[in-house]
């Protein structure tokens, strides 16, 4: 009889044990949504692992980079549920036949190699190739189409007769504007060079009055570069203020020229720097480019006096 009690509570306290250590093991399960499909389908695999009195998990269960014969597409990170969590992958496959995804294992930090209840079973997978009798029904092929070329010549033509067009009307208001420039520079009145400085000179005086500063020097440097490129065939209209007086420098007398010198230095500052001379200096600069003119053109008509051949006297 007491060896009866004794093998009774042996045995229940056995199964105490296996109760206590079967609760405190984890439950690991693999289901796929479909077990056979086409190649290149989608399949959704869930793992699913769960462990009473567990409150929280570390880790997840070990996915491998690579499948054989089946295709990672998604990954999800897992989610928690009661006593345990769920992680979520789609998988496919691009060759045709059964295979099966192997086991996943629940990843265990404490555990160098888990026990086979940390691993999933694995799922036998059927792949069948595509049927292509049930695909859309393809097309014929059809003869290459001959396309009729398109004739090039009238957009040459157009081309060549808009630039020909352009070219023209681009001739026409550089000429336009080249006679404009012209005749501003070299006004139509009629006489020598010099008569026509004169009587310019005689015009600005009178006007000087109701014009300013600016308008009165600009027309004052017109009428001596004028003057010195239509008798001295200066190329006044190309050269600055001080290449003027350089080149009119060896044909006028030192107080003459420092005079002129001046009056085209002022003439400049008036023009370009906005400078504001006075009435005084109006009239000291007509006076300076009405005596450098008269200078100037009697140089000119000595030196036409001296190359002039004598006519010899009759006896």
């Amino acid at each position: 009889m007491k060896y009866f009690r004794t093998h009774i509570s042996l045995t229940i306290f056995l199964f105490c044990c296996c109760a206590i250590w079967g609760g405190a093991q984890p439950f690991v399960k693999a289901s796929a949504d479909k077990r056979a499909i086409r190649i290149g389908e989608p399949i959704s695999i869930k793992l699913t692992a769960t462990w009473p009195g567990k409150d929280s998990f570390s880790s997840g269960f070990v996915i491998p980079d690579s499948i054989p014969h089946f295709d990672i597409w998604e990954n999800h990170p897992r989610t928690v549920i009661k006593d345990g969590f769920e992680q979520n992958l789609v998988v496919t496959s691009y060759d045709s036949g059964v295979f099966a995804i192997p086991q996943f294992r629940l990843a265990t930090p404490d555990i160098d190699i888990p026990p086979p209840g940390y691993a999933t079973d694995s799922i036998r997978i059927s792949i069948q190739p595509v049927n292509v009798d049930t695909l859309i029904d393809y097309h014929d092929i059809k003869d290459i189409l001959e396309v009729e070329p398109v004739k090039q010549w009238p957009f040459i033509l157009a081309i060549v007769g808009g630039t020909i067009l352009a070219g023209l009307v681009l001739y026409y208001l550089l000429k336009k504007s080249k006679v404009a420039k012209s005749a501003a520079k070299n006004p139509t009145t009629k006489g020598t060079p010099f008569e026509i400085a004169m009587s310019a000179l005689e015009a600005l005086d009178h006007r000087s009055p109701a014009i300013t500063s600016k308008q009165f020097y600009t027309q004052l440097t017109v009428i001596h570069r004028n003057y010195l490129q239509d008798a001295y065939l200066f190329r006044s209209y190309q050269q600055t203020g001080d290449e003027i007086i350089l080149q009119a420098k060896p044909l006028l007398e030192t107080d003459l020229f420092y005079n002129f010198a001046n009056t085209v230095r002022l003439a400049d500052a008036a023009k370009f720097a906005k400078y504001e001379p006075s009435r005084a200096e109006w009239v000291s600069s007509i006076a300076s480019i009405k005596n450098t003119i008269i200078a100037l053109e009697k140089k000119m008509q000595a030196a036409h006096s001296i190359n002039q051949p004598q006519t010899p006297a009759v006896s």
